[in-house]
């Protein structure tokens, strides 16, 4: 009788399995192909999804403990799922327990011990670790429901092994078979809420590391090849990756501890984002509200007021627009651009790429904030995020111990690309002045444009306005065509990011790529010991986007009398400070401010200077210190002012 009730208990399971694997499949059908090749180099691709997906390698960078009970889940419940599939046969074959009786008890025990111990790995983790998923508002009954199934199917196995051991007539014997029949139902219960639960990222996130984006970092995601598409303004306008990553998401949330947006008590979660994504549907129909992590209101609405709100309908609508349905206005322009949210995900989803299509189509749709609109008008009028007046560019050159050569005046091999920070802002102009000294002293054959030298375009990219960052770069290029320009030097990570990533044909170095080679020839001798314990800041677009960690601190480490001390959070784990995603000339929303969280770091770590390599770090930072009331504690200085400090004073 039992085993009638199993095979009828086990087609069940597979129907329900199976459709509800159709409707995540339709689900992801729905959205459109994406703009960028997805599949190429597929050898690759399929090595990097073993490592990530079957060994964990990237979850194990990120979060040691909990990729470990990940690894042991998996393959502790595949050894078991393959002795069920055996002892599912040898209920048709019972001759054949007997000779395999040795192969059940040792992949049993083994398989049941892996599965068990990562299960309470992962209890530990959700109900005595807490990660902050499970300290906000959010439904994760699925999860609970899941470890209950595996749990109590993994204590049922662990009796059916011991049963196995004094009865290996397992045909033969009813009790076996009722404590057997009892945990294979846990089984197919678990395997049919699978495509229903967060457990569908069992076969989602293969996919999604399959299909990650090759593209380099400081490159942004190319808009859809359609006439009509603006960015993600509707339901329809979302892409199948970003519909599969929504599958993917394996609600870790490692993304949102990274986040400063969340960290800062604003309404954006990377996290919810993509849970409302997955669960867009339900939102769209009235059946779920749409998850938030803190109930902030800024005032980034539009002339209209308040954004339109979703219409409620039983059916979903495909034009159903995406702000206020997978996140509200303050929090899409609480996003600093930092790529934390990429860069932590174990799954290689795409948060901040979704929101910066988002940008896009607000901005196309004329729905961009006041203070959003005021910043690019600013720069398409003076070519600067304050709206200085652009003749002022070149007024920084007065500060200068040694005369500016102009690139008007002659012949030159590198163009030095001052950026608007650096030639605009009080705080960032002696250090300009200070890199002018440097680079003459070793013989560093540059020059300036000057007062004619625009905007770099990264800032009005980042917040959406294609078409004004189109302009500045062919405004740009003819500049450097005037000049014959082949090689940039540039000193904010920003400028360096899309001078290098996003225009064509240009050899950009990084001062600080061209200081350290002129300490290692000697060029540049550091004399004076500076007896100081520092701690430095990873700028985002120099660490994340283009992966340059080290030289600053080779820089430091050259210097005579300095002790280099770590933030907890260093290198890729960095904690971004506020300014990107045109948040540098914005009153940043939420209840805590990220240069104010970063200044507290910093000062926690006992140095007496915060060492920062960009300009717009440098701002935000020196502001949180003084905010914090921190002034008297540390110092925020640039990498080039020790140099100089060390070389000249």
């Amino acid at each position: 009788m039992l085993e009638f009730v199993y095979y009828i208990l086990l087609i069940v399971a597979i129907a329900v399995f199976l459709i509800g694997l159709k409707r995540n499949i339709d689900f992801v059908r729905s959205g459109h192909k994406s703009s960028e090749p997805r599949l190429e180099n597929l050898g690759e691709r399929i090595k990097v999804m073993v490592k990530d997906s079957l060994a964990f390698l990237r979850l194990y960078r990120r979060g040691k403990m909990i990729s470990i009970a990940h690894l042991f889940v998996l393959w502790g419940f595949l050894v078991l799922i393959f002795d069920i599939i055996l002892i599912t046969i040898c209920y048709v074959f019972p001759d054949l327990f007997r000779n395999l009786y040795l192969l059940f008890k040792f992949s049993m025990t083994a398989g049941g011990l892996l599965f068990t111990f990562g299960l309470v790995s992962m209890a530990i983790n959700r109900y005595i670790v807490k990660p902050s998923r499970f300290e906000k508002k959010f439904d994760a009954k699925d999860d609970n429901l899941a470890l209950l199934i595996l749990l109590f199917a993994a204590i049922f196995g662990f009796i059916l092994k011991e049963f196995f051991r004094f009865s290996p007539d397992f045909a033969n014997s009813s009790l076996v078979q009722t404590f057997w029949f009892i945990h294979a139902v846990m089984i197919l219960a678990f395997v049919a809420l699978i495509p229903y639960s967060k457990l569908m990222h069992i076969f989602a996130a293969p996919i999604s590391v399959l299909t990650k984006t090759n593209r380099h970092p400081g490159i942004v995601r190319p808009p859809q090849q359609r006439e009509d598409y603006i960015g993600l303004v509707t339901r329809k306008d979302l892409t199948r990756r970003d519909l599969l990553s929504s599958l993917a998401c394996m609600r870790c949330g490692r993304c949102q501890d990274a986040c400063p947006a969340f960290n800062s008590h604003t309404s954006l979660s990377p996290m919810f984002l993509i849970q409302n994504l997955r669960n867009i549907e339900k939102i769209a129909s009235g059946k779920m509200e749409m998850l938030k992590p803190y109930e902030v209101k800024f005032g980034t609405e539009s002339d209209g007021g308040e954004a339109e709100k979703v219409e409620k309908k039983e059916e979903v609508d495909t034009e159903v627009r995406l702000v206020d349905t997978i996140l509200d206005m303050d929090a899409t322009w609480a996003c600093t651009t930092c790529r934390a949210c990429m860069e932590m995900c174990p799954v290689y989803i795409e948060q901040m790429e979704i929101i910066q299509e988002i940008r896009r189509g607000i901005i196309e749709s004329g729905e961009a904030p006041p203070d959003i609109r005021d910043l690019l008008t600013n720069i398409q009028k003076q070519k600067n995020p304050w709206g200085e007046a652009k003749f002022k560019r070149d007024q920084w050159t007065k500060k200068s111990e040694i005369p500016v050569k102009l690139a008007k005046d002659g012949e030159f091999e590198w163009l030095w690309f001052v950026g608007c920070a650096n030639s605009f802002d009080n705080r960032n102009i002696p250090i300009t002045a200070k890199i002018a000294k440097l680079m003459n002293d070793i013989g560093v054959n540059y020059a300036v444009i000057g007062r004619d030298e625009g905007c770099c375009g990264n800032e009005v990219r980042r917040v959406g306005e294609e078409g004004l960052f189109q302009l500045l770069k062919e405004e740009n290029v003819r500049q450097f065509e005037k000049f014959g320009v082949k090689k940039i030097i540039t000193i904010s990570p920003h400028c360096y990011n899309t001078l290098k990533n996003e225009y064509d044909g240009y050899e950009v170095k990084f001062v600080l790529e061209t200081i350290y080679e002129a300490i290692k020839n000697g060029k540049i001798k550091l004399k004076k010991e500076i007896k100081k314990k520092i701690t430095f800041h990873d700028p985002c677009y120099l660490g994340r986007y283009n992966g340059m960690y080290e030289l600053p601190r080779e820089i430091l480490k050259a210097i005579p009398g300095i002790e280099l001390v770590e933030m907890p959070r260093n290198r890729n784990k960095s904690f971004c400070c506020g300014a990107g995603g045109g948040n540098l000339v914005r009153e940043y929303p939420g209840e805590f401010r990220p240069n104010n969280l970063r200044a507290r770091e910093a000062a926690e770590t006992g140095a007496e200077i915060l060492a920062v390599a960009c300009p717009f770090c440098m701002i935000m930072l020196e502001d949180g210190v003084k905010t914090e009331k921190l002034d008297n504690k540390i110092k925020v200085l640039d990498v080039i002012e020790l140099v100089y400090e060390s070389a000249y004073e």
